[in-house]
């Protein structure tokens, strides 16, 4: 899907928060990156992606008030680095990435391909490793 101009920024389906703080992995089974969908073993680093939506009927907003939590997804320290440098950018050039469905490293390259300056040719978007 890659870089989208129609962001649902007014009434989305979920929301979601990344945790910019690198932590182990400490859940009982391994994840995959929501992103690139590598393997995160226990114990390696990742960043938490936490998740969340409105409830969808009285029943839910009594259990669990204005907001029901959803599963949390994980990026590997390299999606997190390009989500990181990709989130200062966007907002200025009115676009979004769809977590969950797009591949941030092919993202990145269609960012760099839409919006290097013509030119210069070793322009890329700066990623710092985290």
């Amino acid at each position: 899907m890659g870089i989208s101009y129609a962001c649902e920024l007014d009434d989305p389906d979920w929301y979601y928060e990344v945790d910019d703080r690198p932590r182990a992995l400490d859940t009982k089974r391994s994840r995959k990156c929501v992103s690139c969908k590598i393997r995160i073993a226990i114990g390696d680093t990742v960043y938490r992606i936490i998740r969340w939506r409105r409830p969808f009927n009285d029943l839910e907003e009594r259990i669990h008030g204005d907001e029901v939590s959803m599963s949390t997804w994980y990026f590997c320290p390299e999606c997190a680095a390009i989500y990181q440098a990709l989130d200062k950018v966007m907002d200025k050039v009115n676009a979004c990435v769809d977590l969950g469905h797009d591949d941030l490293r092919d993202a990145l390259q269609e960012f760099n391909e839409m919006y290097a300056p013509k030119g210069l040719p070793g322009f890329r978007l700066k990623i710092q490793r985290v």
